[in-house]
C-alpha cells in the first residue's frame, strides 16, 4: 500500500510556515490602511492572545484525503478580512459587517477587560490631566461603551495577517507536493521490488 509520508511532511512543513509568518505579521508594527482612509502605524495583536492561539491541526486522513486546518481564536477571521462599519467600509470586499451601532454587553465587556489589561488612564476633562486615585469602574464602563460604538461605526480594518502567508505558501505548494509524491511513489516501487 502506498504510504504518503513525504506528502504529509510537506503539508506539515507548509502549515508550520503559514503559522510562523502569520505570527510575525501579528507581532510586527506596520502601516495599516484604516477604513476611514487614513494610514496608521500599529501592531495588529496588542495582547498577543491571537498569536498564541494560532496553530495547525494534525493531518487528517479520511477516505484517502489529506488536510490541515489552521486554528485560531474566533475573532481571527475578522482581524484578517476586516469588518465593514456602519459608516465606513473596508477598502476591499469583506464577508463581515456590523449591521447596527448597538453595543452588546459581550463586546463592551471585552473592551473593558482589554482596557484593564492595558492599564488605561482616564483624563479629567476640566484640567486635561490624568485622574488621580482609583478610577471608578463606571467611568471605565462608559469609556468601553464609547470605544465599542466607535469600532462598530468605523469597522475593523483588513490586515491579511494570515491570508498573505497562506496565498504565498500555497502558490509554491504544487511543486513541493509533486516532488514529495514522486518520492513516496519511488519508495513504494522499491518496496515492491524488495518483496519480489
Amino acid at each position: 500500500m502506498l504510504k504518503l509520508d513525504n506528502v504529509k511532511m510537506a503539508l506539515e512543513k507548509a502549515a508550520k510556515e503559514i503559522v510562523r509568518q502569520a505570527k510575525i505579521n501579528l507581532s510586527a508594527t506596520q502601516n495599516i490602511m484604516q477604513n476611514d482612509g487614513k494610514m496608521r502605524r500599529k501592531r495588529i495583536d496588542a495582547s498577543g492572545n491571537l498569536s498564541r492561539s494560532l496553530k495547525y491541526s494534525d493531518i487528517t486522513n479520511e477516505d484517502g484525503n489529506l488536510s490541515i486546518d489552521i486554528l485560531m481564536d474566533f475573532y481571527g477571521p475578522f482581524i484578517d478580512q476586516g469588518v465593514d462599519g456602519t459608516r465606513n467600509k473596508t477598502p476591499n470586499r469583506t464577508p463581515f459587517s456590523f449591521k447596527n451601532e448597538g453595543v452588546g454587553v459581550g463586546m463592551q465587556y471585552s473592551i473593558f477587560e482589554w482596557m484593564r489589561a492595558k492599564r488605561f488612564r482616564i483624563r479629567d476633562l476640566s484640567t486635561g490631566r490624568f485622574k488621580k486615585g482609583k478610577v471608578t469602574s463606571k467611568s471605565y464602563e462608559n469609556l468601553a461603551y464609547v470605544i465599542a460604538r466607535s469600532i462598530k461605526r468605523k469597522g475593523i480594518n483588513q490586515t491579511y495577517f494570515i491570508t498573505t502567508p497562506f496565498n504565498l505558501t500555497t502558490s509554491q505548494l504544487p511543486v513541493i507536493l509533486e516532488k514529495a509524491l514522486g518520492a513516496d511513489i519511488e519508495a513504494y516501487l522499491l518496496s515492491l521490488n524488495q518483496v519480489n
